[in-house]
């Protein structure tokens, strides 16, 4: 009797345990989809807690989000009033805005083809300005694929890595103020 006893209460712990384990699993696989969800716009905070910038994911078109608690001060102004890409190329969450050292300066990037632009943005919006550091896919004749290309930034404030996700190809992308100055190196 005392066998039936310890065998039927170590069959309870087992399948106790093994209900848990699956609830468990469940729960990580919902945290890991609400950690990447399909966003077609973001809003990315500036060091001026009233200044935002929205990008549209799909496009990479940006927007200078002002506001104010008293209402009076509500402002929305294209940074980029045309879309980086064709129409049918537009997928959420293609394009991502990096913060940079200069609070006033993000870097933009297209994780599909690998194009970067240099974004400053400023108080006054008609100085703010978006500029292209390469003019070309880094993917010239590959398919294209979500989320290929990721930037890293590093301890150098005037640079950072970008690495293409599929073959491990590397590029030292350094910006500068002045945007003409700013370059992508390929790491051999």
């Amino acid at each position: 009797m005392k066998k039936e006893v310890i065998l039927l209460i170590t069959l309870l712990i087992t399948i106790s345990s093994f209900a848990q384990i699956q609830t468990e699993k469940h729960q990580s696989t919902l945290n890991q989809l609400n950690e990447n969800p399909i966003r077609t716009y973001r809003l990315y905070p500036t060091i001026n807690k009233w200044y935002f910038i929205k990008l549209n994911t799909q496009n990479g078109q940006m927007w200078q989000i002002e506001f104010d608690v008293k209402q009076t001060k509500q402002l929305e102004v294209p940074l980029n009033s045309l879309p980086l890409i064709e129409k049918q190329k537009e997928v959420d969450n293609r394009f991502n805005l990096y913060q940079t050292e200069n609070p006033y300066t993000f870097l933009l990037l297209d994780q599909i083809s690998g194009k970067i632009w240099q974004t400053q943005w400023d108080i006054k919006p008609n100085k703010s300005k978006i500029t292209p550091l390469n003019n070309s896919s880094l993917i010239e004749g590959q398919k294209e694929m979500d989320n290929r290309f990721t930037l890293y930034s590093t301890e150098n404030t005037w640079n950072f890595l970008l690495l293409d996700n599929i073959n491990g190809k590397i590029w030292q992308v350094s910006w500068d103020r002045k945007s003409e100055k700013s370059e992508i190196i390929p790491i051999q």
